[in-house]
């Protein structure tokens, strides 16, 4: 009787590509990383030219909850935002609210 010894490329060529994977995974993150980080070190006023339409930011003319522009650290006296384009009242109100702290 002829005994077979088992192949062990099959098992060479997976772990390679686990390998590989486990690279490209690896590099396609610290892509994802070094661009997240890019975009966190933006200056705040290259970040302020990118404003959100009234619309999508839910703006209303009135406040909301206690909740007003006035009282927003995006606000900017007399009448504008740093995320909300168009004139805002220091009234108003967006669900973009963020409490001066």
């Amino acid at each position: 009787m002829t005994q077979s010894t088992p192949c062990s490329c099959r098992a060479e060529t997976v772990t390679l590509e686990t390998q590989a994977l486990s690279r490209r995974t690896l590099l396609s993150g610290a892509a994802f990383v070094a661009s997240a980080a890019a975009v966190g070190l933006m200056p705040l006023r290259a970040r302020a030219q990118q404003k959100v339409a009234q619309s999508a930011a839910q703006y209303q003319d009135s406040p909301k909850n206690g909740q007003q522009c006035s009282t927003c650290s995006h606000f900017q006296a007399p009448g504008s935002c740093e995320v909300v384009d168009g004139t805002i009242s220091p009234s108003g109100w967006c669900a973009l609210y963020t409490k001066k702290g």
